[in-house]
């Protein structure tokens, strides 16, 4: 006597699969957060309670004075004229942002890395098809996951390299697992 294991209706396979594909791009996420958490703003710059008021005291706290250009008239005549105005975020933006860059960019490797270790599950036969379809796609959403969120950081060359690579990944692929 054969034993045939049930067929469940589409609308299950395909929730299984969207599932497999969202949660592996979350259980992602949550690995690259714990590997590269986002510096925190208040480290480079922190809080000013007074705000400087002339160019010595701006510079002795650590901002950049602006010179009003034209100088601007003082509105109330008893009030000391203003000159300019303390950026106090001016210097520690930079570090800041560099930061962030660096992040951005370990980050994007590592998802990229992730990826394309999901992709490679995902076309080996290892005898569920929902799962290995769940594999290759959160793969490849993994890749445009991590591709989009450093596109703004990537110079034009490397964004050209990152489309290349992944044409050129996704087209060896279907060459070699799917010839009709």
């Amino acid at each position: 006597m054969e034993t045939t294991t049930p067929r469940h209706p589409k609308f299950v396979r395909w929730a299984l699969l969207v599932g497999i594909v969202v949660i592996l791009n979350v259980f992602f996420s949550v690995i690259i957060s714990l590997s590269y958490p986002e510096p925190v703003y208040e480290e480079f710059c922190p809080q000013v309670n007074i705000v400087p008021t002339n160019a010595a005291t701006c510079d002795a706290q650590g901002g950049a004075w602006n010179e009003y250009s034209p100088k601007l008239a003082p509105v109330d005549l008893s009030a000391p004229e203003r000159t300019g105005y303390c950026d106090m975020y001016a210097k520690c933006q930079k570090p800041y942002q560099t930061a962030m860059d660096e992040r951005a960019l370990r980050a994007f490797v590592l998802m990229v890395a992730l990826g394309i270790v999901a992709l490679i599950a995902g076309v080996m036969p290892i005898g569920s098809s929902i799962v290995s379809s769940g594999l290759s796609y959160g793969g490849v959403l993994a890749l445009v996951i991590g591709s989009a969120e450093y596109w703004g950081t990537a110079g034009n060359w490397i964004r050209l390299a990152i489309a290349s690579v992944g044409l050129i990944a996704l087209l060896y692929i279907g060459w070699k697992r799917f010839r009709d």
